[in-house]
């Protein structure tokens, strides 16, 4: 299946390096691009539509894929399934370490995108209030109780998630490379082929 991978604030689609060997190892396809600016400036929507973009240009026309987005690109993942049609071509949604709640640390940093990130801001209530657009897609949601990038992490909770693990990662970033988050991606890309 063609997986696209996306990433969180201030990286690259580089951080998802352990997580691609272990889906191709399985035949998987993955795409993991980098957003620019990675700090997210000027948004989460204009993320979503390089998203857009991005599977129009490189994933096989009309063909289903899985999605994947940590940290914040599981925020982008969302825009970009609710409000930009992602949600017709999508199989499977994974989550992984996203403030669907918003973190606390989104005052902490100027940019739009930070501003987006807090919580009760106008964008996440958007996506809470179009989240039924999402009722035929299959969501998991990985998260972990020790996060301190998202603040609090109860905030990577998601109540429309199909299933949700807290894994116990000790830190955010080993999230997208942690054994529980691996096996539960392998194992439910597995059960959708």
């Amino acid at each position: 299946m063609n997986i696209l991978l996306l990433h969180g604030i201030f990286d690259s689609g580089r951080i998802f390096a352990p997580m691609i060997a272990v889906l191709e190892a399985k035949g998987h396809r993955c795409f993991a691009p980098s957003f620019v600016p990675a700090d997210a400036r000027e948004g989460i929507a204009p993320l979503a539509e390089f998203v857009a973009q991005y599977v129009a240009e490189y994933l096989p026309l009309n063909q289903p894929f899985a999605l994947v987005g940590f940290s914040m690109g599981g925020i982008v993942a969302r825009y970009y399934l609710q409000h930009l049609g992602g949600a017709a071509w999508a199989r499977v949604f994974f989550t992984i370490s996203s403030p669907h709640a918003g973190s606390l640390w989104g005052y902490a940093y100027p940019g739009l995108g930070a501003k987006d990130l807090r919580p009760q801001s106008a964008l996440l209530s958007r996506l809470r209030a179009t989240e039924a657009s999402l009722a035929d897609l299959p969501i998991h949601n990985y998260w972990t109780s020790f996060d301190l990038t998202v603040f609090p992490a109860v905030n990577c909770r998601w109540g429309r998630a199909d299933s949700e693990q807290d894994v116990r990662g000790l830190w955010h970033r080993w999230m997208v490379k942690h054994p529980k988050v691996l096996a539960g991606i392998t194992r439910k890309l597995e059960e959708c082929l």
